[in-house]
């Protein structure tokens, strides 16, 4: 294998610089491959005045990710979207010739954040989901979850009680729908897909909508886009989806009942509250949320204080994106579960185990490739670092 190299090394250094480039020397350098570390070889640099930028390229040719080649970085990054970076280390030592430590396989997610972070956002190549171009029914739904973070990387953000303990990250996902022989909505078989940033609302919505046009080529027949009705979910809708029906998550519906009819001034499991709270439950799944509202205002207007009217408010400002009669009637979906079970297996299972507290740009770094991972798109980003490298030569 160092022959091998050294002898690439060799052909390597015929390598014809630019104009404005001047051979810097040749420079050592120990090279880790699956197999192990090899003996030094020596590698010329060549250095740009003008840009104030050199490379090696060798090192170019080779893909090397600092000085691990592609096959061996491959390994340590899908043993990192899996594991904490500890037992990551552990997992990949034992399966090969050389033990690793957990910082070495965080250095590496961090050198692969360029390429993950622009991949996953479309930016970097990857090719349509071409079994999804003709679908019929798509859903993208979105929503945001916590991430323990370190005191500095907390600045600005709110916590509930005025002292934040997480950063919010923003996630998506979207999906194929279809509908079974009783009309009932189904989600198509592995054809979810993720994304996840620390980024404010404008920067996820670009992402969510870029990830929306890498796999579709043309708008489907139908888009659902379906939240718990947040007012930075529904200026996605109208800055990047509004060609689709928003649909407010009919759980996250009924959830806003307590809070009203206790601003009502209904005991909680009195006869009352029992009564109305599975009436009126049963008005918002049948799509006549409007009916309630105005019994409300017809009978109750004078119990509407503060916490009510903000409840009233909310289901009145929400009504056109509660039609669930409608949206049953077509197969559709109506609950936001499938993301909801996202921020815990794409975000909470790797980044929320005990004891993990992250830094921004840790977390930064992990985020592409993890969801990635959970979209089964890792193979197809490793393919598409080592697109344009081609075998080092080496005569018999």
């Amino acid at each position: 294998m160092a022959e091998l190299l050294s002898a690439g090394a060799a052909t390597a250094r015929n390598y014809e610089p630019e104009a404005d480039e001047r051979n810097a020397g040749n420079h050592g350098k120990r090279i880790v491959t699956l197999f192990g570390e090899l003996p030094e070889i020596k590698r010329t640099y060549y250095w740009n005045e003008d840009s104030h930028s050199g490379h090696y390229p060798f090192d170019d040719r080779l893909g090397l990710v600092g000085r691990y080649t592609p096959a061996a970085a491959d390994e340590m990054a899908r043993c990192a979207v899996s594991h904490p970076y500890k037992d990551a280390a552990e997992a990949f030592s034992r399966c090969h010739a050389f033990n690793v430590s957990p910082d070495t396989i965080r250095e590496i997610v961090g050198m692969l954040y360029d390429e993950s972070s622009a991949f996953a956002k479309g930016s970097g190549g990857g090719e349509r989901d071409a079994c999804d171009e003709q679908a019929g029914i798509v859903c993208v739904m979105a929503d945001g979850t916590g991430m323990p973070m370190r005191r500095e990387c907390l600045k600005g953000a709110k916590g509930k009680d005025g002292r934040a303990r997480t950063r919010e990250v923003k996630a998506g996902a979207i999906f194929v729908a279809s509908k079974t022989k009783d009309n009932e909505p189904h989600r198509d078989l592995d054809t979810t897909t993720y994304v996840a940033t620390t980024h404010r609302r404008e920067k996820f919505g670009k992402y969510l909508r870029s990830e929306f046009d890498r796999r579709f080529s043309r708008e489907p027949d139908t888009v659902l886009y379906i939240t718990d009705g947040g007012k930075w979910l529904h200026s996605i809708h109208e800055s990047e989806f509004p060609f689709a029906v928003e649909i407010l998550d009919v759980y996250h519906a009924v959830e806003h009942l307590k809070p009203l009819l206790a601003g009502l001034g209904i005991k909680e499991n009195s006869k009352e509250w029992k009564y109305r709270h599975h009436y009126w439950s049963e008005c918002i799944k049948a799509g006549k949320v409007q009916n309630v509202l105005d019994y409300i205002w017809k009978n109750m207007r004078a119990r509407l204080g503060k916490d009510a009217m903000r409840e009233y408010k909310y289901y009145r400002s929400n009504a056109g994106r509660m039609k669930y009669d409608e949206y049953r009637a077509n197969g559709w979906f109506i609950g936001s579960g499938v993301i909801e079970s996202g921020c815990k297996t794409v975000i909470g299972q790797r980044f929320k185990q005990s004891g993990m507290i992250w830094s921004l740009k840790g977390a930064k770094a992990l985020l592409p490739l993890r969801t990635l991972y959970k979209s089964n798109r890792l193979e197809q980003f490793f393919a598409y670092l080592v697109r344009d490298l081609r075998q080092v030569d080496c005569a018999a």
